[in-house]
């Protein structure tokens, strides 16, 4: 004779149940772990329902559409790694140029930052967040 051994154990009052109980065998309660026998498992298996048929296409529906918003997301970081690269090198030569042009006495790095500072000033006033609206404030 086969001797009975502990599958799992009830989840409030810790009792030991045997294999394929639904219940505790001590209180009564809903064991949360239900263990089946193999054989139930391949029968079980064999059936599929319209329910379970739908929610396969709807994950096969929701796993194709993050595959696209990844691709997506991908040729967006390509591009904006190639716009930091056209940025980087397009800093890279007015700074060169600027040297180059500070070294031969052409012009006075000064007066060129003054003047840069002044067109940006001039560039940020001109565009406004704002609605313009003709009243001065109080």
């Amino acid at each position: 004779m086969q001797a009975k051994t502990i599958a799992h154990y009830c989840q409030k009052c810790m009792a030991g149940n045997l294999l394929g109980e639904e219940f505790c065998t001590r209180c009564g309660t809903r064991l949360m772990l239900v263990v089946e026998p193999p054989a139930m498992k391949h029968d079980a298996a064999d059936v599929t329902t319209a329910n379970e048929e739908h929610l396969l296409e709807r994950l096969s529906i929701l796993e194709n559409r993050l595959a696209r918003l990844a691709e997506r997301l991908e040729k967006g970081l390509r591009l904006l790694l190639r716009q930091s690269e056209n940025t980087h090198a397009t800093h890279t030569l007015v700074k060169t140029l600027v040297d180059a042009l500070a070294e031969a006495g052409s012009i006075e790095r000064d007066d060129l930052e003054r003047k840069w500072h002044e067109r940006c000033e001039k560039d940020g006033a001109g565009v406004s967040t704002e609605p313009e609206t003709g009243d001065t404030p109080n």
